[in-house]
């Protein structure tokens, strides 16, 4: 399950910037469009559910954001380079090498432990901007974002089924 929560979480991190580098085409650019606002949508209110969560004030969230926002970029980088060499080994799948997999699954691997040493490079920067009970209400809501979201995907998906 936590794991269904984090791969969630990255795509909601990946699926902005991703889209950015969409072909466009005429079906493309519509569609695009839906998407982007669909994603802004999500990521303004899990920035209103933090920032309301964590009980922040509003000249806490005007330096908070700015940071916050820095850090999931450099995630998003580290996913994103991992991909794509996911997507390098799975296009030349019959070509690739034993070095070339084990690269690849390194990368994969390695994501995690980037993306834990991105947090910890920012959370001295979060300390001096929320209290530490601030902190632990954004690890919760950050938690409780994913969860909501999760709950309201499987929701929509019932919907769709029925």
């Amino acid at each position: 399950m936590n794991r269904n929560i984090f791969t969630l979480i990255i795509a909601l991190i990946i699926l902005p910037l991703a889209s950015a580098f969409a072909q466009e085409n005429a079906d493309s650019v519509s569609n695009d469009g839906n998407r982007r606002k669909w994603l802004n949508d999500v990521k303004d209110y899990k920035y209103q559910m933090l920032e309301r969560e964590a009980q922040m004030t509003p000249e806490q969230a005007e330096m908070f954001f700015p940071l916050y926002q820095e850090m999931e970029n450099k995630v998003f980088m580290v996913n994103l380079e991992a991909r794509q060499r996911e997507m390098q080994v799975s296009d030349n799948f019959d070509d690739a090498t034993d070095e070339d997999f084990k690269q690849a699954a390194q990368a994969l691997s390695d994501v995690k432990v980037l993306e834990a040493e991105i947090e910890k490079e920012y959370y001295p920067q979060f300390a001096k901007i929320l209290s530490n009970k601030q902190l632990f209400l954004l690890k919760r809501a950050e938690t409780h974002f994913a969860s909501d979201l999760l709950r309201h995907y499987n929701r929509s998906r019932e919907l769709n089924s029925q």
